[in-house]
């Protein structure tokens, strides 16, 4: 059975993780190959700061919303 989404609070609720189903959900962070930032990809982009998370096979595995 495939993992399903999942949101993680930090412990400030000023930092939320979204494990896609995709994402190994191991604490090795070596899952993680490339990161890249919304703002990277949209250069008039207004709102939190999103970072997208890739495995090797360059899969969405997880978001990171910084508030």
């Amino acid at each position: 059975m495939k993992n399903l989404i999942e949101l993680k609070l930090g412990d400030d609720n000023e930092v939320g993780y979204v494990y896609l189903p995709e994402h190994p959900r191991n604490t090795d962070s070596k899952c993680v190959n490339k990161t890249v930032d919304i703002r990277d990809l949209i250069n008039d982009y207004k709102g939190p700061d999103l970072l997208f998370d890739f495995d090797e096979s360059d899969t969405l595995i997880g978001i990171e919303i910084l508030g």
